[in-house]
């Protein structure tokens, strides 16, 4: 038996056991109200998983977001019914509306992206967003076990790969540095990776008010770094450009 005929079943069974009798609409309405339900207990799951990790689109954000394409998927379905005598909506597509709601969610996915330098964060979050709102379109079609699969899926990943994610991050870290102004960093900077084995990928530098003096914040990214690599990498830097400041960060998302 295919996932598609479990949700066939559980469609075709509420819209005809509570048929009966001259209340036909009750077997549909509890359907919706089924449908509804799920899309807040999955969505939330991933909402969760985003709360309790710190990032700005949490829990209320995924429901609203997830229960709003449900409500979509269900009028697109059983909004536009063709009356008797009243032929408008006979060509009418349910798809259309899903379609209008996965091209509208990149607007929203997109505000969660913040780039701070040559560090981008808020790319998973966008991500689950989008998965939150595919979730709502498969809860309002009927389609509940693959709803219920795909969260649970994507649970997983969120969860139980974070820890390679971390280890991979561990060989790709971000140096800042803090310099004068006016300090020659870029010739010191090449050879002493170069000295080292540091591979640098990108550089960037923006200007930043300290003390009332005008300094240098310079982004460093490397990658495929050791970690006895980069500590004697980092001590050089220390000793020959003498920066303000300097920290290293993973750049996890």
């Amino acid at each position: 038996m295919s996932i598609d005929t479990v949700d066939n079943i559980i469609v075709q069974w509420f819209n005809s056991s509570f048929n009966t009798g001259a209340d036909p609409w009750i077997g549909n309405l509890v359907l919706c109200f089924l449908c509804i339900l799920m899309t807040i207990i999955l969505s939330g799951l991933i909402g969760f998983e985003r709360e309790y990790n710190g990032h700005a689109a949490g829990l209320r954000t995924h429901i609203l977001v997830s229960l709003g394409s449900c409500i979509i998927m269900i009028i697109s379905i059983y909004g536009f019914n063709v009356m008797p005598g009243n032929e408008a909506f006979a060509n009418r597509d349910p798809a259309r509306l899903a379609a209008q709601v996965i091209a509208g969610i990149g607007f929203l996915g997109a505000g969660t992206i913040i780039q701070t330098g040559i560090s981008v964060k808020g790319l998973t979050t966008a991500t689950t967003l989008w998965l939150s709102m595919a979730v709502g379109l498969a809860c309002g079609s009927g389609n509940l076990v693959i709803a219920t699969l795909a969260t649970i899926i994507a649970l997983s990943i969120l969860t139980m790969l974070r820890k390679f994610e971390r280890f991979a991050a561990r060989k790709n870290p971000i140096i800042t540095l803090v310099v004068n102004a006016g300090t020659p960093f870029i010739k010191e900077l090449i050879s002493i990776g170069s000295r080292f084995g540091v591979n640098i990928r990108d550089v960037d530098s923006q200007i930043v008010q300290i003390d009332g003096q005008e300094a240098l914040r310079v982004n460093i990214r490397c990658s495929k770094v050791s970690k006895a690599s980069m500590t004697a990498f980092v001590d050089e830097l220390r000793q020959a450009i003498k920066p303000l400041e300097l920290h290293i960060s993973t750049g996890l998302i």
